[in-house]
């Protein structure tokens, strides 16, 4: 729900910044492109608020990222400090915990936010939607209780000859209605043009024929109902309502462009005639969710009679500026974009997984999870499970180190296929006996393991799983096929890394990056005003290069920076 919800809010914000570029630039577009295209414009619009196809960097999914890079960077720094130090001089323990103890618990306030959310969200566009649904059926069953079949000769072949000219495909039913003003078409699949009461001539009815068959060939009750979901999925955004407005008015000046264009001058003004006759009384029943009529209101008539006079066909050259507008809306989609919710493998174990190690303080050690590339397997192995944790795990075997030592792996259930595997125990074995004989400084101290998943690697070109990993943003095996790159390499993954702002890789790898390229990019977040890069480096830093990073910033007056340098120290 958590991903739901933000993905649903960046499809708002993508959506209204394409609606505010096409209608802020209609002043410049209003009198010269075609009406037409100036009604089917806006399907983009309505589709960048409805789909959550984008782009792996956009506009509104790079500000998401940021603000999901933020918010886990935060609940990382909560789980960190809740663990707390044994104090070796006296061997008293305070507390300790796992990070499968506290991630539930830090992370369960705001789940339970946007439950709430979620909740609200749904009743109110259920809600709305379930309305919608009232309307158009009541309305139907208004159209039924009053109908009365046209069986007039004369307006029937009316009707067969706009029909034989639109090339109409399918049976359009003729009826008319006692209480309506205005003729209407309904019907999805089934169409029915309601005529009212009253005596027609045969122009008249040409009008109003072809009118409404052009909202059927179009396919505007589709239309209008795909914009009707885009109001109901976001009801709260204000700007839906001005789509919705707009669609609604091309709509009529679209299908009136189409008429026209078949029509000469002399016929065009009895066509401006026929709308106006049909404005003189009102619909007793209205509703544009339910059919498309024929006309709509005062204002909008104005419009459409203004519209009507200054009808001109199209030239070459508006053609030519028109396509390359339209290119431009499409590439505004595309680029505006929206949040990409990562795959559930990358959300539970990028971050919170991935604690940073302990710099200058022998005498503590938490719990850590990484993931390693040994022998052909990528190993997802934590250590220094609590007691309470260890007892959670049922599967548990004795393994030989190098140095001929014992140590007691607990297993997790997904990499349960390779207890019998000879090979996968050994580079665990072979694993765990490299991890221990590392500097304390860099690494926790190694106790209670846990194998919590196994990958058996085919490839044997690395580099070719490092970019196959990459482009599918699989985290964990891409941090640990990072370990076995050639420094090159890596330094060119960094690059790419930071250039194209993945927080969440850099994350993921920066246990396993060379000392100096973590100072490096720590500078150059710096220099770049990257405040999150610098965040996740901070816990790398020592206690010495945390004091020389605060005496920069407070220098260079960059608050920001000293004040999370100087929360780290005092944490």
């Amino acid at each position: 729900m958590n991903e739901f919800m933000k993905i649903l809010l960046s499809l708002s914000v993508s959506g209204t910044l394409l609606l505010l570029i096409i209608w802020g630039l209609k002043p410049l577009y209003k009198n010269i492109f075609s009406r037409r295209w100036q009604y089917y414009i806006w399907i983009i619009v309505a589709l960048r608020f409805l789909l959550p196809f984008t782009p792996n960097t956009s506009i509104v999914g790079s500000l998401f990222e940021k603000y999901h890079a933020a918010i886990i960077t935060n609940e990382n720094s909560t789980i960190q400090n809740a663990l707390v130090s044994i104090n070796e001089d006296n061997k008293e323990t305070e507390s300790i915990q796992t990070n499968g103890d506290i991630a539930p618990v830090a992370k369960r306030e705001s789940w339970n936010i946007y439950v709430c959310l979620f909740f609200i969200w749904f009743v109110l566009a259920l809600v709305l939607f379930v309305s919608k649904i009232t309307v158009y059926q009541s309305f139907i069953q208004y159209i039924k209780a009053g109908n009365t079949e046209k069986w007039d000769i004369k307006t029937l072949n009316v009707l067969s000859d706009c029909e034989e000219k639109l090339n109409m495909k399918t049976r359009v039913e003729l009826s008319y209605h006692p209480l309506i003003a205005s003729p209407i078409i309904i019907g999805f699949f089934r169409p029915r043009i309601l005529l009212p009461a009253h005596k027609l001539s045969n122009k008249e009815l040409f009008y109003i024929f072809t009118h409404e068959l052009i909202h059927y060939k179009q396919r505007d009750m589709f239309y209008k109902w795909l914009i009707q979901i885009a109001v109901c999925a976001h009801w709260f955004n204000p700007f839906v309502y001005l789509l919705e407005r707009e669609v609604n008015k091309s709509c009529e000046l679209s299908c009136d462009e189409k008429v026209l264009s078949v029509l000469d001058d002399k016929a065009r003004r009895e066509y401006g005639d026929t709308l106006i006759s049909f404005l003189k009384s009102n619909n007793l029943y209205k509703s544009s969710l339910a059919s498309v009529t024929l006309t709509e209101g005062a204002e909008q008539l104005k419009e459409r009679l203004g519209a009507i006079m200054k009808f001109k066909k199209m030239s070459k050259g508006v053609i030519v500026i028109t396509t390359i507008f339209t290119v431009a809306v499409c590439s505004c989609f595309f680029v505006t974009g929206a949040y990409a919710a990562p795959s559930a493998d990358n959300r539970e174990k990028s971050f919170v997984l991935n604690i940073p190690p302990n710099t200058g303080n022998n005498s503590s050690y938490t719990y850590v999870q990484r993931s390693y590339y040994f022998d052909s397997y990528i190993i997802e192995i934590g250590w220094n499970l609590s007691d309470t944790a260890s007892k959670e795990y049922a599967n548990s075997k004795e393994i030989t180190l190098e140095d001929n030592s014992t140590i007691k792996v607990f297993f997790d259930e997904n990499p349960i296929d390779y207890w019998n595997d000879s090979n996968a125990i050994s580079a665990i074995g072979k694993l765990i006996y490299s991890l221990k004989n590392k500097d304390i400084q860099d690494y926790p101290m190694i106790d209670m393991p846990l194998i919590s998943n196994i990958i058996y690697v085919r490839e044997n070109n690395l580099s070719v799983l490092a970019e196959d990993y990459f482009k599918n943003d699989n985290l964990t095996e891409f941090s640990a096929i990072f370990t076995a790159l050639d420094m090159e390499l890596q330094k060119e993954y960094c690059k790419k890394i930071y250039d194209d702002n993945k927080i969440a890789f850099f994350s993921s790898i920066i246990p396993y990056m060379n000392r100096d390229l973590v100072m490096m990019y720590a500078d150059k977040s710096y220099q770049d005003q990257k405040v999150n890069f610098f965040t996740v480096i901070i816990p790398y830093m020592t206690e010495n290069e945390k004091q020389g990073w605060i005496t920069k910033a407070q220098t260079d007056s960059k608050n920001n920076f000293s004040g999370l340098l100087s929360n780290s120290l005092s944490k």
